[in-house]
């Protein structure tokens, strides 16, 4: 925008005149603000919308990342709920025992802290199951309000293990 300066004299106030108006402004409080472009940034927000929560950066949109990410257990919309605990239980249940066999109260006794150690870890399995189903069934009683979208924007359906059914 072209701004065109002139000076009174006689009252000591400077008069700006641009294609829209004519303004006047006291000669100290002069503001001059350079309009700047705006910059372009690899990082946007998701489907542009700032609230979901989530940016959408050149690692997360990256296809191989987006791939990977797709085909773990919890992401995967085509398994059933149970074949995904089962899945995540089996490549998980071998860390459980472990610290119970190594730093258990039997860990000095011969044959009895591996037993001891899986009993235990069977124990933690149980309650957490235990609690992770009541959770389950307080927290996922109504339908959503809103639908999902991937990455690239596109609707997908409400995946079955966030309902009350799995």
């Amino acid at each position: 925008m072209a701004v065109a300066m002139s000076t009174k004299a006689t009252t000591g106030l400077k008069t700006f005149s641009t294609k829209r108006a004519a303004f006047v402004r006291p000669a100290r409080s002069l503001v001059i603000r350079a309009a700047s472009e705006p910059k372009a940034s690899a990082i946007q927000p998701v489907n542009g919308d700032p609230f979901i929560g989530m940016l959408e950066t050149p690692v997360t949109s990256n296809p191989e990342v987006v791939g990977f990410l797709s085909n773990l257990p919890a992401y995967r919309t085509g398994v059933a709920p149970l074949l995904r605990g089962v899945e995540v239980g089996l490549a998980h249940g071998f860390f459980l025992p472990g610290p119970f066999i190594k730093l258990g109260p039997l860990r000095n006794v011969d044959g009895a802290a591996e037993i001891a150690g899986c009993l235990s870890a069977a124990g933690l399995v149980l309650i957490l199951a235990l609690a992770l189903s009541v959770y389950g069934s307080a927290m996922f009683q109504s339908e959503p309000k809103l639908g999902i979208k991937t990455l690239s924007g596109r609707s997908v359906q409400r995946d079955p293990l966030q309902s009350a059914e799995g």
